[in-house]
């Protein structure tokens, strides 16, 4: 087979060549010259001796330069290495040593002006496509190892479980070395849909997508929302009319974010969502308005896709699910059971299918013998009015009674006085058990997250 992302960008250049593909800063790139612009990339790194097989490291930044080079390694049979062009010096030292990649591009090398290679490269399903390294939450990060069938799989199943259309025009500010946000640009091109990038969750960028460049679907993450409502208010219900859809995933979505977004986008599809990187980004969703009971849970598998929970921790197997950790066998091993790939994730599957997550395994707090799950408190203590974000983590019990107790990181409402240890006690043992309730409580400006929103509790450990 060929490459079937390469494939689909090459066949929707023959059938309308003119239709908008890539939308950047205004300049919008059509599939034909998209299609001319891969070909002289992948004669580019031909001529430099790229061959199916190599491994070639891009810089994801938010420009159709990316976008070029990314699919000419499709083309060409070699595995791109997407990292983000923003890392520092020893960082992509590090990535070099373990990947070992033929080229490492640099943005301006990928406006290619090169001959067109007009051959595509024969790969098999399971040849690797991308490799993509996790945002390392624990500071261990890993080469995750997608294969074409893996990107594949997720596209069909995404694209059927949020009614994709090539008339979507969908709008993508998030870093394009993380899965989710590249599953979108896979997603959208593999449908023959438009793809509108941002360099950012900045409101000018996204609000001003909906009127300079169309926009009609957003995919987003939960940090990214509130960090749009504090600054604009509820601005994004003013392009309620030409929102048909809305994605969210990468962080639990609070029940506040949650009612605002249905209060203020009342005809917009509205989904929440599920996945990994090693499962080739989202495997579940749920449609907050179509299913009003289950608005808690983080959706059901699509079609493909099968999970399991077995005690308590959550487990999946398909298409989806990645090639394995690139050269760490032992690693792969671990995670990769009969076919399964056994999570770090904690949760339980309702009768109707939905997941509910519970927290992570390696996030549990041993209080005294007795499991703790951080999400389960930092949810209760979102419900006092004066905290707006928090975290929890196991830190040593200073009495040296129980092992760990649980120490709470809390961030204030805007123009709330900071309550007190004990009125935030007070509160928790209305819906908690005693052992649940922190021991200790310290305020911070801000909570230490990855570019996605997702919460870095070494970090908080480790202060």
């Amino acid at each position: 087979m060929r490459s079937p992302l390469a494939s689909a960008v090459f066949d929707a250049a023959l059938r309308e060549p003119g239709r908008d593909a890539l939308v950047f800063g205004g300049r919008a790139v059509s599939y034909g010259e998209l299609a001319s612009r891969v070909r002289a990339t992948a004669g580019l790194l031909a001529s430099r001796g790229v061959v199916p097989g190599d491994r070639v490291v891009l810089p994801a930044a938010a420009a159709p330069e990316f976008v070029y080079g990314y699919l000419a390694c499709h083309a060409l049979g070699a595995a791109s290495v997407p990292i983000d062009s923003r890392l520092p010096a020893a960082g992509l030292a590090q990535i070099v040593e373990r990947i070992r990649p033929r080229l490492v591009l640099a943005l301006s090398e990928l406006d290619s002006r090169a001959p067109e290679r007009d051959a595509l490269a024969d790969v098999d399903p399971d040849d690797v496509a991308d490799v993509l390294f996790t945002t390392g939450t624990t500071g261990s990060a890993k080469g995750v190892m997608q294969t074409h069938r893996n990107i594949l799989a997720f596209a069909r199943g995404r694209n059927a479980a949020v009614g994709a259309s090539p008339d979507d025009r969908v709008l993508i500010p998030l870093p394009l070395n993380h899965g989710f946000a590249l599953g979108r640009l896979r997603a959208t091109l593999l449908a023959g849909g438009t793809v509108l990038l941002a360099s950012g969750f900045l409101p000018d960028e996204v609000l001003g997508a909906f009127e300079r460049s169309g926009a009609n679907a957003l995919c987003c993450v939960p940090a990214g929302l509130a960090v749009l409502f504090r600054l604009t208010g509820d601005a994004l219900g003013e392009h309620a009319g030409r929102l048909a859809y809305l994605e969210t995933a990468t962080a639990p979505l609070s029940d506040e974010l949650k009612a605002r977004l249905l209060a203020l986008l009342p005809g917009t599809r509205l989904y929440n969502s599920y996945g990994l990187t090693e499962t080739t980004s989202t495997i579940a969703f749920v449609d907050l308005r179509a299913a009003p009971d289950k608005r808690a849970s983080v959706g059901r598998p699509v079609p493909g896709v099968e999970i399991s929970v077995i005690d308590g921790q959550v487990r999946v197997r398909g298409e989806h699910v990645m090639k394995g950790y690139y050269g760490e066998v032992e690693r792969t091993r671990e995670v990769l059971v009969d076919g399964w790939l056994v999570t770090n994730d904690l949760g339980a599957l309702d009768a109707d299918g939905y997941l509910h997550l519970t927290g992570r395994r390696d996030d549990l707090i041993n209080v005294g013998g007795l499991k703790v799950s951080p999400l389960e408190v930092e949810n209760a203590l979102k419900r006092h009015p004066g905290v707006l974000d928090c975290a929890c983590v196991g830190v040593v019990d200073p009495a040296g009674l129980s092992g760990e107790s649980v120490k709470a990181f809390l961030v204030a409402a805007d123009g709330a006085p900071r309550p007190e240890p004990a009125e935030l006690s007070a509160f928790l043992r209305r819906s908690l058990e005693q052992y649940k309730i922190p021991g200790q409580f310290a305020w911070v400006d801000a909570l230490p997250r990855t570019p996605l929103g997702k919460l870095q509790r070494a970090t908080l450990k480790a202060s």
